[in-house]
């Protein structure tokens, strides 16, 4: 029987925040989630969505996608802190024109488990459960990868999502290239003379996968020269910023936990 990813996604501290600042961060997930849904409509069963209160859940056809997703989820709603589960498993009740919410299976049962864990946890803000033994590595790497970039400044984490609009870490046909490009709407950069980033001509190139016993994929050779351009700022800047906010090693990472995750 085939599987598939379930991802579930909950604000941390909601009851914090006041109804006001409740409403804006609303309004900025759904406008997120409608833009990730188009760059994941290959890859999405059933698309993310409110389920109940400020969690949210989507059903995705592998454990890679639904990562993949969260991945730019907490990307574009940078510095708002989440928990989030992503379960792999079976879907065993499927009901045809209905939502995500309704649909069950292990691979929710599994989602469950990893945000409930993901909660009552001190270390991990995001867990993958599939019950199988590579859990604990996949775990870790994510693990690390989160470390890494809640550390990042905003500019920082806006210099990693262009990154991946150029040079877009995904496999196979998990996201669609063409809608990619519209996460360019969300990012603010300080830019000289209203330099305006021009949609319609930035280049595209896909991340292939390579054998190798080390992962050095993540690193674009030219990257900060194509950005500096973009922005108009100073390439020595753009280096300095991706080498303090660990872009490079961050993508890496990522690569490895899609290779960790291929392997379940």
């Amino acid at each position: 029987m085939k599987n598939y990813s379930v991802l579930m996604i909950d604000l941390k501290n909601s009851r914090s925040y006041t109804i006001q600042d409740r409403n804006n961060i609303q309004n900025s997930i759904l406008n997120s989630i409608k833009i990730l849904n188009k760059i994941f409509e290959n890859s999405i069963e059933k698309e993310v969505e409110f389920s109940a209160g400020d969690e949210i859940q989507g059903l995705f056809t592998s454990a890679q996608s639904a990562y993949l997703y969260y991945r730019l989820f907490s990307m574009l709603i940078f510095p708002i802190e989440i928990h989030s589960g992503i379960g792999f498993g079976t879907w065993d009740i499927k009901v045809d024109n209905a939502s995500s919410t309704a649909q069950d299976g292990i691979a929710y049962h599994n989602a469950r488990k990893a945000i409930d864990e993901a909660k009552k946890s001190l270390e991990y803000s995001v867990l993958f459960y599939s019950k199988d033994k590579n859990d604990t590595i996949i775990n870790s790497l994510i693990n690390s990868n989160n470390l890494l970039s809640t550390k990042q400044s905003k500019y920082q984490n806006n210099l990693m999502l262009l990154a991946e609009v150029l040079y877009p870490i995904a496999s196979k046909d998990i996201i669609d290239y063409k809608n990619l490009k519209e996460l360019l709407k969300f990012l603010q950069f300080e830019k000289k003379d209203d330099f305006v980033i021009d949609i319609d001509y930035l280049p595209i190139a896909r991340q292939l996968d390579k054998e190798n016993f080390y992962i050095t994929e993540g690193k674009k050779r030219g990257l900060s020269t194509q950005i500096s351009k973009l922005l108009g700022v100073s390439r020595q800047s753009v280096e300095k910023a991706i080498k303090s906010g660990n872009v490079y090693e961050l993508r890496n990472l990522t690569i490895a936990i899609l290779q960790a995750m291929n392997s379940i």
